[in-house]
């Protein structure tokens, strides 16, 4: 198993509501943050929606045909069969880790009364749900930029994520400006979703 692959397990396990960016030390989860980063750029705007909806549809139909929660294991396959035949599988295998977290996310930013009304009133659940994790993402941007001002982005970003949640964030049902406590890797991926978006939203 690479680094790559590694650092997925991990991310995809993550499910405790509080910075814990262990088991990798500080210099790799650097590293690869940075690849992620890069990944996800290189795709572009258009790319990154496409490679979004791909993984989507993969776990969705190749992982959880029988009803039950999609594995880890059948997650990665779904990122690298996708991956395998790119230009740079190991930057498309950290963006794919940012994607598969993110779309697992909705439960821990979102809460469930804003889920509810999401399911009565959207005709595009995954496009609505989305939409209300960028808020969040922003929400979590506004805190970073707050924050270190550290110029180096991937640094920056685990520092953050890392030290963040030493203080307990808890928000009230429906809150529309907080983001509450966070594992290490749902904040990571938010932010790197989130400014690898933004740099092309002006």
């Amino acid at each position: 198993m690479n680094r790559a692959i590694a650092v997925l397990a991990v991310v995809l396990a993550a499910t405790v509501a509080r910075a814990d960016p262990a088991p990798y030390a500080r210099e790799p989860r650097v590293a690869h943050l940075a690849r992620a980063l890069d990944g996800l750029r290189a795709l572009g705007p258009a790319g990154r929606r496409a490679f979004e909806l791909e993984l989507h549809t993969g776990v969705r139909t190749k992982c959880r045909a029988t009803g039950r929660p999609a594995t880890t294991t059948c997650m990665i396959a779904v990122a690298r069969s996708h991956c395998v035949q790119r230009p740079d599988p190991t930057a498309c295998m950290a963006a794919s880790d940012v994607i598969l977290t993110n779309q697992h996310a909705e439960a821990d930013l979102v809460d469930e009364q804003t889920r509810m009304r999401l399911v009565r009133t959207s005709s595009d659940y995954h496009a609505a749900v989305n939409a209300e994790l960028w808020r969040r993402y922003a929400l979590l941007a506004a805190e970073l930029v707050l924050g270190s001002a550290s110029t180096d982005l991937p640094a920056r970003i685990d520092r953050f994520c890392t030290e963040r949640d030493l203080t307990v964030h808890r928000c009230a049902p429906g809150a529309k400006a907080c983001v509450p406590s966070l594992a290490w890797q749902r904040c990571v991926s938010g932010l790197a979703w989130y400014v690898a978006s933004h740099e092309e939203h002006p």
